[in-house]
């Protein structure tokens, strides 16, 4: 194996690669000041593709975990620039082989017995090499073939120098350029590496999982030989396969390729939304497919928890959108860890919100006053759309805070929807996920508790002032503008009214939902015809 640079050479060269970037760029910002913003914006992306190309040099030669490093970050934020993005995801994790005598040893070390009285058979040429680690073929005595994945002798104390290293670049680099979130981005890039380290928790991952997705069809996870498994080695049930993005092989083997990805998008719908814990490093090489069209999921070395808070506020978040109760949805995305506390986090959280609800009230359609009819439109040119081209995460790193839960998830969707465009360009991700979440919220009495909350809100709206008319009297009392109000009693009599028979309509529908009783139609029918007369008459008022 070759071997590799010393800790010091590592820092020195890491060091280098730091002082010339903050060169370049310190030289690029003197340049804005001397001659204005035209010439920084004409030289910004050269400098960024000059410097993008250092790093991917440097990482090369350096190896070890800074090629781990350069990938996970590659993937779990957008806080950099493109061009960086595009080196760093070029990043292949290949690493020299060790020579077999030395992992032999090493094997037999963590075994603790001799190879040759655990396998009946033992491929000494390995069919991977990493940083972390390599993997071997092999057989057991029990004749069950399996995949032998060992780490490398010296990668946690190289883990530990590199790790080391990347925590004081970032200090460095922050010092002259502050960039929020990237704490974040190094926090999980450390609980990763530190994970990928513990053979034995990927193996209990893989049960877990396993355990999870069992009534899932299509869908294998390998099993583990945890008697013959350890912290530094891990041996697992072969399966043969391909990586999912081999079209041609997938075509040879006449597998329809989008049933094949509303299956693997479905799995993920259900560890995540469901399970709460997932495999987090869906790229190809970890997704393989077999000959009778089945998907096996690898290398459980990255997982992540949607931590449950999250999972119950999402909801609660909707729910408030579509109320347009703007308290609750500060609320929640402060509990969900978005919103920070200062002026321009409050002044984003606005365009999150308005973009929020236009979206809901524009785009979600519910059909026939019957959520079973929930309509989503396809989300490409949306309100949420256009707010995600308007307001970058890389702009929101700025203002607001990004949640560990989701730095993690969002690199998942990623992976995810580019092997969606790969293997089924014809398939839409959206059309997959909007059935389920449709299940989700109907399930367990979800439409019962949407109902009850929307008939408080409107207990709620009766006996209380109009939200957008409450809302200019606050700002009027902040001294923020002059408010001039004209009652009219025949339209306020039209207004309770309608809340009235809109109270009684959602009443009507809860009780028909819950007793499935036909006749209760008859009256709902004649409350909607009434509801619609009052609003036609008013319609000018």
């Amino acid at each position: 194996m070759k071997k590799r640079i010393s800790v010091r050479k590592r820092s020195r060269k890491a060091f280098r690669l730091a002082n010339q970037l903050l060169f370049s760029y310190i030289l690029l910002f003197i340049g804005k000041k001397i001659f204005g913003r035209n010439y920084f914006e004409r030289r910004v992306n050269t400098t960024h593709t000059k410097n993008a190309k250092r790093v991917k040099k440097t990482i090369l030669e350096l190896q070890g975990l800074f090629t781990k490093a350069g990938q996970l970050i590659s993937t779990l934020s957008h806080i950099l620039p493109d061009q960086y993005m595009e080196a760093l995801e070029s990043l292949q994790d290949n690493a020299p082989a060790s020579s077999f005598d030395e992992t032999k040893l090493f094997i037999e070390q963590e075994l603790g017995r001799s190879i040759s009285s655990v396998f009946s058979e033992f491929n000494e040429i390995p069919i991977a090499s990493a940083s972390i680690g390599q993997v071997y073929r092999g057989r057991l005595m029990s004749e069950e073939d399996v995949v032998i994945k060992i780490q490398h002798q010296d990668i946690e104390e190289l883990a530990k120098a590199d790790l080391g290293i990347i925590k004081k670049l970032i200090k460095r680099v922050s010092f002259f350029i502050q960039v929020h979130g990237m704490e974040y981005v190094y926090d999980q890039v450390k609980s990763m590496i530190k994970d990928e380290l513990d053979y034995i928790k990927e193996a209990n991952s893989m049960q877990v999982i396993a355990e999870n997705i069992t009534d899932v069809e299509g869908v294998r996870i390998p099993k583990v030989f945890s008697e013959f498994s350890s912290t530094r080695i891990l041996i697992s049930e072969f399966e043969q396969g391909v990586k999912i993005t081999n079209i041609a092989q997938l075509d040879e083997w006449n597998i329809d390729r989008k049933s094949l990805m509303e299956r693997l998008i479905l799995v993920y719908c259900k560890m995540i939304l469901e399970d709460g814990f997932y495999h987090a490093d869906p790229h190809p090489g970890n997704i393989l497919v077999n000959k009778k069209g089945e998907i096996i999921l690898v290398d459980f070395g990255a997982v992540a928890v949607l931590s449950q808070e999250m999972r119950q506020e999402i909801p609660i978040l909707l729910q408030a959108v579509i109320q347009k109760n703007q308290a609750r949805i500060l609320d929640s995305l402060r509990k969900l860890g978005f919103i920070g506390n200062d002026r321009e986090s409050e002044k984003i959280a606005q365009q999150l919100i308005a973009a929020l609800s236009q979206f809901i009230q524009s785009e979600v359609k519910i059909d026939s006053m019957n959520f079973k009819d929930m309509n989503f439109e396809n989300l490409k040119g949306s309100s949420l759309d256009n707010l995600r081209k308007d307001i970058s995460l890389k702009e929101l790193t700025k203002t607001i805070r990004i949640p560990k839960d989701w730095i993690l998830l969002d690199r998942t969707l990623q992976l995810l929807i580019g092997t969606s465009a790969t293997v089924s360009k014809e398939l839409n991700p959206m059309d997959v996920i909007k059935p389920y979440l449709k299940r989700l919220v109907l399930k367990d009495g979800g439409l019962k508790k949407i109902i009850i909350d929307a008939i408080k809100q409107q207990l709620t709206t009766l006996i209380s002032l109009p939200s957008d008319l409450s809302s200019l009297l606050k700002k009027a009392n902040n001294g923020e503008l002059e408010v001039t109000i004209k009652t009219d009693d025949s339209r306020m009599y039209a207004l309770g009214q309608q809340g009235i028979l809109a109270l009684f309509i959602l009443a009507g529908l809860y009780y028909y939902h819950t007793c499935e009783n036909n006749y209760t139609l008859i009256p709902i029918g004649f409350l909607s015809f009434l509801l619609m007369r009052s609003v036609w008459k008013h319609r000018r008022s």
